[in-house]
């Protein structure tokens, strides 16, 4: 499998001035990354980069030169995990149509195609990953935006996205638009990384989840919320969450020593070069691992690290 690279050779980044959530251009510097700090609004809590690439450059980014092997292999590992959520979260005995937004590589597709036997469909921008979930796992999964891939309005009972919302610079209009896409009483899954869990607050500018040229957009479980019930019709019904024992054992080893500070943390050009080459480390132990210690270690009180959220569309 080839992967194409990205550089920041004529990209061009636009300032956030005001809160995506509330509108608010009340904001403090939250972590000071040199080139694009990460700022929290006064008014409503939400975190949010300072700075983001427009949007041509931001669709390229995602649309040519994302995937690699670590994302491949990461994929394979939260698929596992996504399906023990699902499962603790709906009844797919009750589910007849799926869509999946940012689906990647397709592998949770795959996972509930082979265990319930239904009709499922998936959007992903990237178009490496999306070949692959089309020719290799022979699913039907369209390698465009969910607006191009003009799919039926309130048809599917379940639509989820898994670590898609935290990407976008608008996360409001985005539950919006997919939303359309769920029937009357149907379900929305989402997911993404609580970035006021007490992992994060230990691990500080070293929680792995801060890159933020990429994940530009950072929920607590509150503003997550927000973001969701300022849609009209939408109510978030249940949220589950858990911490990755990685993440745990990252925080062990940092026993002793101060985190890194923003500026040794990161830098834009070098996660820039990296990002697609890098290794994905204990892929094995944690392929076998994870799903068992998920199943384990769900918890209501929503201080994991990443947070799982069941949301109703309300019949109207």
């Amino acid at each position: 499998m080839s992967y194409t690279s990205f550089t920041l050779n004529n990209v061009s980044f636009t300032e956030r001035e005001i809160c995506p959530i509330c509108n608010s251009d009340k904001k403090s510097i939250y972590i000071a990354f040199n080139q694009i700090p990460i700022v929290k609004c006064e008014e409503c809590g939400f975190m949010y980069s300072k700075r983001v690439m427009d949007n041509n450059d931001l669709e390229e980014y995602y649309k040519n030169n994302f995937g690699s092997n670590r994302h491949f292999q990461g994929q394979r590992v939260n698929a596992s995990v996504n399906l023990v959520a699902l499962e603790k979260l709906i009844d797919f005995q009750n589910v007849s149509r799926y869509l999946d937004i940012g689906t990647g590589y397709g592998f949770l597709l795959k996972a509930i195609n082979d265990k319930y036997k239904i009709d499922t469909t998936g959007v992903e921008l990237s178009q490496q990953e999306a070949e692959y979930a089309i020719n290799s796992l022979k699913l039907d999964v369209r390698p465009m935006s969910l607006t191009e891939a003009q799919l039926e309005r309130s048809s599917f009972d379940v639509v989820s996205c898994f670590e898609v919302i935290e990407h976008l610079a608008q996360p409001v209009n985005f539950v919006q638009e997919i939303a359309e896409y769920v029937k009357p009483n149907g379900m929305m899954i989402v997911m993404t990384d609580n970035f006021t869990s007490p992992i994060a607050k230990k691990l500080k500018a070293e929680f792995p989840k801060w890159i933020p040229h990429s994940h530009i957009s950072h929920f607590s479980p509150e503003t997550l919320i927000k973001c969701i019930e300022s849609v009209p019709g939408l109510k978030v019904e249940r949220q589950l969450s858990y911490t990755p024992w990685e993440l745990i054992l990252l925080s062990l080893f940092m026993i002793g020593r101060s985190p890194k500070s923003p500026e040794k943390a990161y830098n834009l050009e070098n996660s820039i070069q990296t990002e697609m080459n890098g290794k994905y480390k204990l892929f094995q132990l944690r392929l076998a691992l994870n799903s068992i210690w998920a199943n384990l270690t769900f918890q209501n009180n929503l201080e994991g690290a990443l947070i799982f959220t069941l949301v109703r569309k309300i019949k109207t």
